[in-house]
């Protein structure tokens, strides 16, 4: 009689849910996603052991898919740490060593000018225009390629700043053919862009313009590489996306060139269009961008 009374406070408190009582060492999560997960359990008592293997099966799955989508809402996403830091002298809030300082001024609405940088590719900082100015030295950063700090403080429009990046842009100029007018790229260049803002007016090199062999993509990609900058933006996206490693930067100085090494100069590959999208000048273009271009405007 005395174990008949004892029993039920032995047993372990119980939480009702749809489909019946479950144990109180089983968490039972919130929401309509986590409810559904125990809409196929239908027995009141404790899983132990003794259910056929679809049921245990039917738990597995539940308890599974309710871990997902409580992981999926949030519920148990990492809350890293926030620090300031400041630009042009205004406290902005960051999370230290992982966001660079190109990412966080294009959060914050301030414009940069960069080429080699993307957020889908790798970081190369090899055109150093996003270069800024840490406040109250004479040193320059280049903003894609530096993590933020606590306390750190950046200028991003000083007159140092403003020269290098002209400076910048008179070498990116150096060996660019003037050929705007014909440029299929033409009024979307970053380079045109840029050069209206940073470019000089006098230009200090007298030298002629270096020309290179342009190498074939497919019949539907139009190549000219006396244009190129060297931003690496295609390489880096045949060799991370596509893995194609047909392409890269070959010679070094001023001889160096986006190239293969192949000696008929032609690289087979279905991603062609994907590096096309991601060039920042008219290097390379799609030779029936403005037939495609005038049938989106006549519909």
């Amino acid at each position: 009689m005395l174990r008949r009374l004892l029993a039920p406070l032995a047993a372990p408190p119980t939480t009702f849910a749809r489909g019946g009582l479950v144990p109180s060492n089983i968490v039972v999560a919130s929401g309509a996603s986590a409810r559904s997960s125990f809409r196929s359990f239908t027995t009141n008592a404790p899983y132990d052991g003794s259910q056929s293997p679809k049921q245990g099966e039917q738990l597995r799955t539940g308890t599974n898919n309710a871990s997902i989508e409580i992981a999926a809402a949030g519920m148990y996403a990492e809350h890293k740490p926030r620090a300031i830091m400041f630009v042009n002298k205004r406290p902005v809030e960051i999370i230290p060593h992982e966001e660079n300082l190109l990412e966080i001024l294009e959060r914050e609405g301030i414009r940069v000018p960069k080429f080699c940088y993307h957020p889908i590719l790798s970081v190369a900082g090899n055109c150093r225009m996003c270069l800024v100015q840490v406040e109250g030295t004479q040193n320059l950063i280049v903003a894609c390629a530096t993590a933020a700090l606590p306390g750190m403080s950046i200028v991003t429009d000083s007159r140092l700043v403003r020269d290098a990046r002209e400076g910048n842009v008179e070498l990116i100029l150096i060996n660019h053919p003037n050929d705007c007018p014909i440029c299929e790229q033409a009024t979307n260049c970053d380079l045109q862009q840029i050069s209206m803002y940073y470019g000089s007016e006098l230009p200090r090199y007298r030298e002629d313009k270096r020309a290179n062999n342009d190498f074939y993509f497919d019949p539907h990609t139009r190549v000219v590489l006396n244009r190129c900058i060297h931003c690496t933006r295609c390489v880096r996206f045949l060799n991370e996306h596509a893995q194609d490693f047909n392409l890269g930067m070959i010679g070094r100085g001023g001889l160096s060139e986006i190239s293969t090494y192949m000696d008929e100069l032609e690289i087979k590959t279905d991603h062609a269009h994907g590096a096309v999208q991601l060039c920042p000048v008219g290097r390379l273009s799609l030779e029936d961008a403005e037939d495609v271009n005038a049938i989106a405007d006549a519909m």
